[in-house]
């Protein structure tokens, strides 16, 4: 009769033992979960802050207007997050090519000496048309110029034509 509680003894303590390394597990994957989540909300408040517009008119001529065969486009920041103040958030794909950030320069045109892209400001981005595919400047037609940055999108077209 005796050995009846004491295998029972063993039992309740195998199942405690059990039970603690359950709760430890759930515990860490309930952290893990938690973060993610908050790593989640940030994520989405910074989309949700980010919106830039291309002001600039493609009937202009953004694209030779000085002479060095580079396409300038004019982009407000009109969102409330503040971005790099000379265009290194921003992802461009030009005619579908994705464009190296050496291709690319960016300048504050509105706010002199700012140290951050603000609600407001305009970016003068330019991209050396010759770094992108390599040629003496782009043929005559249909160009797209694709802007990503922070999730959000903007598509500019223009057209170039002979005499550029």
């Amino acid at each position: 009769m005796a050995s009846v509680p004491v295998s029972h003894l063993i039992l309740f303590i195998a199942s405690l033992v059990i039970a603690a390394g359950v709760v430890g597990t759930i515990t860490t994957g309930v952290d893990r979960v938690s973060a993610a989540v908050d790593d989640a909300g940030l994520d989405a408040t910074e989309q949700l802050r980010t919106d830039v517009t291309i002001i600039s008119d493609p009937s202009a001529g953004v694209y030779n207007a000085s002479g060095d065969q580079n396409v300038t486009l004019l982009i407000k920041n009109t969102g409330t997050y503040r971005l790099a103040p000379d265009g290194s958030d921003l992802d461009v794909v030009f005619d579908g090519a994705y464009v190296r950030p050496g291709a690319l320069s960016g300048e504050l045109v509105s706010a002199d000496g700012a140290n951050a892209w603000s609600r407001g400001d305009v970016l003068r981005l330019t991209i050396d048309a010759n770094r992108i595919d390599g040629s003496d400047g782009l043929a005559d037609g249909d160009h797209r110029v694709f802007l990503s940055v922070n999730g959000d999108e903007e598509l500019f077209q223009f057209r170039v034509e002979g005499g550029n």
